[in-house]
Formats: structure tokens, sequence, C-alpha cells
């Protein structure tokens, strides 16, 4: 079972909420932070630190620096307001674990909408890069089928981009 954290320090402003959590000589690898817009928790065996937040924090913009012993979190809120406390008071172990496991399900959620959309901006790559190679192919076929033809979609060619051999050569170097 693990130690629970109760030493920490926190500050406030009307935007920001500032948490100090000493790591207890805990090598700094061995912290594993866990951070949603209701909950924070820092697992740094055998202490735990958790927090069910007072209110929503933007958790993408927030930020935790990790040195001399300590994380020290800068949590942005989503609406500005002062906090009576720093984390909701009155929750019970069902109500804890319930925002466990939505904090979980939200930050599964934003980890496959990252992955699509990295995988949907690579295929966005290669499939411009399949387009410019297409249209050099394009050329490079024009330019040996008319060799000393004028045909309209040559016309921005230099005239050495118009030699088979050349359009061959850089061909390798394009995508």
């Amino acid at each position: 079972m693990p130690l629970l954290v109760s030493d920490y320090n926190w500050q406030q402003t009307k935007t920001a909420v500032f948490i100090s959590v000493p790591l207890r000589g805990v090598c700094v690898r061995d912290a594993d932070v866990f951070c949603t817009e209701n909950y924070l928790k820092v697992n740094f065996s055998p202490f735990l630190f958790e927090v069910f937040l007072y209110a929503p924090i933007d958790d993408e913009n927030s930020k935790a620096k990790i040195g001399n012993d300590t994380i020290v979190f800068t949590l942005y809120k989503k609406e500005a307001a002062m906090w009576e406390t720093l984390s909701v008071s009155g929750v019970d172990k069902e109500m804890m674990q319930r925002i466990r496991e939505k904090s979980i399900l939200q930050a599964q959620k934003r980890a496959k909408e990252a992955t699509e959309a990295k995988a949907t901006a690579r295929r966005e790559d290669q499939k411009y890069a399949l387009n410019v190679m297409m249209k050099w192919l394009h050329k490079q076929a024009e330019a040996r089928r008319a060799l000393n033809t004028d045909i309209p979609e040559l016309f921005d060619l230099k005239e050495e981009e118009k030699n088979p051999e050349w359009l061959k050569d850089k061909g390798k170097y394009v995508a």
C-alpha cells in the first residue's frame, strides 16, 4: 500500500495553481505523473500524491518541472477564480474511483485522437510526396516524348529540365 504524501505546498492566483510536491530522495526517473482536468496523481514508489482538483484545469497547457527532489506543478485554471481549497471536499471512495476512471478514459481518448491525427498527417505527407513524384515522372515522360517539341505543359521547364536524363537524376532526390 503506497504512503500518501501530505506535506505538499500549494498557492494560487486567479488563473493558476502552483503545487510543490517533495520527492523524498526518490530518483526523478521513477516519478510517474498523471494529470487530467480534474485529477492529478504522482506515483513515486512507495509514495503517492493524489488530488481531486477543486475545479477544472487546462491540462494540456499545464506544466510539471521535476528537480531538486521536488515536482512543481503549474496548473492553469479553466475559469479565472480563487479556489476555496485545492481539492474537492466530501469525496467518498466511490466518487474517487469514478473520477479516476473518467480521467483514465479521458486520457486514453486524447491519446487515441493524437495517434489518429499523427497517422492522418503522415498519410497526407505521403500523399503530397507521391503527387510531387508523379508530377516529376509525368514531366520526365513528356520530355522524353517531345524532346524538341513545344508542348504547353513543358513551358515552365528550363531547357536543362527538358533533358530526360537531367529529370531522371533530379527525380532521385525529390520526395
